[in-house]
């Protein structure tokens, strides 16, 4: 508990402060405008390869409120939210995903938070457990039907090739608990080389991969099983997504 009270620095405060998820047409606007700019890096100036897409339009056409859609996939690059799933979503401002993102880093300053509010991010400050405002507000948003998008890692891999960083986050098996989502995982591989860690700006003419897993509705068996088995089944099925894509499986 000490731990957790000690995430609560007076910058993470203030941070999460900055936080203000009301609509408007500026902001519609400049999400849609960083969607598009994301979609021209990725799929034009790098090559992107998708597996299973029909998975995610399934999923999304089987959302309705009170029945939230949680996707879920491994972190390789700063910006895998919104470069890469601007790519995969609706263009529509009110159908795009909410994420969760690093409170300090996304969040620390007033105009990091009034880009970031644009582009429905939700700042979580590490380390302070699952008890806190964003949690709150995605729980919130999956229960009213919304698209919401964790990286259970918590953050960006620095394993050989971008490999599962392990173990994983207990976030995502809290909020299948109280929201009983429907579940997608994902993985992607090439975004590190598109922005390696460290780097300032994205390379081109590179390769990414996205590989869709099964849709699966918590309710059926999932959301009773305890946080240590929800995770332990988000991480086999990161693995196994993973195992496919490097030709392993």
């Amino acid at each position: 508990m000490k731990d957790r009270e000690s995430a609560w620095t007076d910058s993470a405060k203030a941070a999460v402060t900055r936080f203000n998820p009301g609509p408007s047409r500026r902001r519609q606007w400049v999400a849609n405008f960083s969607a598009a700019a994301s979609r021209g890096l990725i799929m034009r100036l790098n090559n992107l390869e998708i597996s299973n897409i029909d998975r995610l339009r399934e999923a999304r056409r089987l959302q309705r409120p009170g029945h939230g859609l949680l996707t879920f996939s491994n972190h390789a690059a700063l910006f895998d939210d919104p470069w890469l799933t601007a790519c995969i979503g609706s263009h529509k401002y009110p159908e795009m995903r909410w994420v969760a993102v690093d409170a300090e880093n996304f969040f620390g300053t007033s105009m990091k938070a009034r880009f970031f509010n644009m582009g429905k991010a939700v700042p979580i400050v590490r380390g302070a457990g699952l008890d806190q405002p964003g949690m709150d507000f995605l729980i919130e948003r999956l229960k009213l039907g919304d698209w919401v998008h964790v990286f259970p890692e918590g953050t960006r891999s620095r394993e050989p090739d971008s490999r599962l960083r392990r173990p994983l986050k207990p976030g995502l098996a809290h909020m299948v608990k109280r929201a009983e989502p429907l579940l997608l995982g994902f993985h992607h591989r090439g975004m590190h080389e598109v922005l390696p860690i460290g780097g300032r700006f994205p390379r081109f003419g590179k390769t990414v991969s996205v590989r869709f897993g099964k849709v699966v509705d918590s309710k059926d068996g999932l959301v009773n099983e305890d946080t240590s088995g929800i995770t332990d089944w988000v991480e086999a099925e990161l693995l196994s997504l993973e195992a496919e894509s490097f030709g392993e499986a």
